[in-house]
């Protein structure tokens, strides 16, 4: 019995919070998510260079807000098609908190390991190609799903960004 019990633990595989930019689905680990926050103001700094939107003041802790979408390289949505469905998810690195402007948030799915497939090789590797850590089809959808750490690491240092702007 606490053989199957065990065997039943390893199966249970991930769960993701999936959301949408433009017509394109990502998720990412439900474990890496802080929060999920309805849109709040976003304020630009001077210099702030890469893909950082700006920075929001949450609860009294500075947060920077990443342009995903330019990362990732999906296409932005129109303002008027998104409206009240935007969130920011925001995320802990360990080197400090950081988020991200998404159109839509989906659900919170619990997903097979087995179930998640390798991207597929591409041969030169783009940037952002180690963030990819699969592919997976959920009702009759592709889910791209990414760590978004690694992804914003690729562009940036999160430890200067997280720090440039807390001084």
């Amino acid at each position: 019995m606490g053989e199957e019990r065990a065997k039943d633990k390893r199966n249970i595989g991930i769960q993701l919070v999936t959301f949408r930019l433009g017509s394109e689905y990502y998720g990412t680990p439900v474990w890496m998510v802080r929060e999920i926050i309805r849109p709040i103001e976003v304020f630009q700094v001077p210099g702030m260079r890469g893909p950082v939107e700006g920075v929001i003041n949450l609860r009294g802790v500075i947060i920077p807000v990443l342009k995903i979408h330019a990362v990732l390289g999906a296409p932005c949505s129109d303002s008027s098609e998104v409206g009240k469905k935007q969130r920011i998810v925001i995320l802990d690195s360990g080197d400090g908190e950081f988020g991200f402007m998404v159109d839509d948030v989906m659900e919170v799915v619990r997903v097979a390991s087995e179930d998640v497939k390798p991207p597929p090789e591409m041969g030169a590797t783009p940037s952002g190609q180690d963030a990819i850590l699969g592919i997976v089809q959920l009702s009759g959808r592709l889910i791209i799903c990414i760590d978004p750490r690694q992804l914003v690491t690729g562009c940036m240092d999160l430890g200067e960004l997280t720090e440039s702007c807390t001084e």
